[in-house]
C-alpha cells in the first residue's frame, strides 16, 4: 500500500516538473531569442558606419588615448560634389597634418628645421579613418557582436555595441554609434583581460548630412594568400613582400592583424616588448630571426614564432 502512495505521489508530481523543465527550455529559447534579436541589430548598427562616415559632414576634436599617451585633433570631414576631404590636424605636441582627398593622403610633421611631406595612397589608411573594418564584423565567427547600453557622447545621444573575442588570441571591441548619424564617436579596444589598451573619442563634434549622398565604396575581401607556415586560429596570410633576405608577411583575422618579419642572423636571442596596445616578440635561433608585431594578446605572437620558427 505504502508503495502505491508513492507512486501515486510520483505520477501527482510529474506534471510539476514536466512544467518546470518546460519552463526552463521556454526561458533558455527566449535567452537565444533576444540574443538573435540584438545580434541582428547589433549588425544593423555596424552596417550604417560606412554609409555615415562618407555621407555626413562634420567637424569636431577627437583624442586618442593609448595607456598613458594622450594626443587631441581636430576633424574636418567634407562631402562635395562627390569629393570627400578628411583633413585631420594635432592640437598637441608636434604639429603634425593629414589630408585626404580624393582616396589620395598627404601628410606632414613640422620639426624645428624644416617640414616634411609625405604623399601615398593606401587602403589600411583609408579603412583605420573610416572604421570600415567594423562594418562586417556581426560576420566574423571569431567575435560576437550585441547591443549594449545606450549612453551619450559629446552631448550627443549615442547606441553603445559590443564586439566580443571569441578566445585569448585577439582583443575585443566597444563602439559608442551616434543614434542619429550612424557615426562612430567612441572606440575603445579591450585586450584578453578587458583592460582598456587603446581609445578614439570625440570630445566635440557638428555633424550634418551632405547634400548628395554618395554610395560608400564596397572594400574587397582581402585574399588570402597561400601561407608557407601553419596556420594560427583565424589569421590569414593577406599580403606578403620581399626585399633582399628579409621577408615580410601580414596575417589578418578581419578585424585583427599580425606581422611577421623574418630574416637571416646568426645570433640566438629572444625579446619580448609591449607598448600600450601593440605587444612584440622576437625569436632568433642562430640562423633565422623572426619579429611578430601586433595589436592582439603575446599569445597569439607566441604561437605565430613557435609555428613559424618550427618549419625552418
Amino acid at each position: 500500500m505504502m508503495k502505491l502512495r508513492l507512486i501515486g505521489l510520483l505520477f501527482l508530481a510529474l506534471p510539476f516538473y514536466q512544467a518546470h523543465a518546460e519552463e526552463k527550455s521556454w526561458l533558455e529559447n527566449s535567452k537565444d531569442w533576444v540574443q538573435q534579436l540584438w545580434r541582428d541589430d547589433a549588425k544593423q548598427w555596424l552596417e550604417r558606419i560606412n554609409f555615415a562616415v562618407v555621407n555626413n559632414n562634420y567637424k569636431g576634436v577627437m583624442v586618442f588615448a593609448q595607456g598613458t599617451s594622450v594626443e587631441s585633433f581636430s576633424v574636418d570631414h567634407q562631402m562635395n560634389k562627390g569629393q570627400e576631404t578628411l583633413r585631420l590636424k594635432t592640437l598637441s605636441g608636434t604639429p603634425k597634418e593629414l589630408l585626404k582627398k580624393g582616396g589620395q593622403f598627404q601628410t606632414n610633421a613640422q620639426t624645428n628645421t624644416q617640414t616634411k611631406h609625405v604623399q601615398f595612397s593606401s587602403k589600411l589608411a583609408a579603412e583605420q579613418t573610416s572604421f570600415s573594418q567594423f562594418a562586417n564584423a556581426a560576420e566574423n565567427k571569431w567575435y560576437k557582436v550585441s547591443l549594449a547600453e545606450k549612453s551619450r557622447v559629446a552631448e550627443r545621444p549615442v547606441q553603445v555595441v559590443d564586439i566580443k573575442a571569441q578566445d585569448k588570441l585577439r582583443y575585443s571591441y566597444r563602439l559608442w554609434l551616434d543614434e542619429q548619424s550612424g557615426l562612430p564617436l567612441r572606440v575603445v579596444t579591450l585586450d584578453e583581460n578587458k583592460a582598456i589598451v587603446e581609445q578614439v573619442v570625440f570630445t566635440q563634434i557638428q555633424i550634418s548630412p551632405s547634400k548628395q549622398q554618395e554610395a560608400p565604396r564596397t572594400i574587397p575581401k582581402q585574399k588570402a594568400l597561400d601561407n608557407p607556415y601553419k596556420d594560427i586560429k583565424g589569421f590569414k596570410l593577406i599580403a606578403k613582400d620581399v626585399k633582399g633576405n628579409s621577408q615580410h608577411f601580414l596575417y589578418s583575422d578581419g578585424l585583427s592583424s599580425v606581422s611577421l618579419y623574418v630574416e637571416p642572423s646568426v645570433m640566438k636571442q629572444k625579446a619580448q616588448m609591449k607598448k600600450d596596445a601593440m605587444n612584440g616578440l622576437l625569436l632568433s635561433n642562430g640562423t633565422t630571426r623572426f619579429v611578430a608585431l601586433g595589436k592582439v594578446p603575446s599569445l597569439t605572437l607566441e604561437k605565430f614564432l613557435s609555428s613559424h620558427s618550427a618549419n625552418r
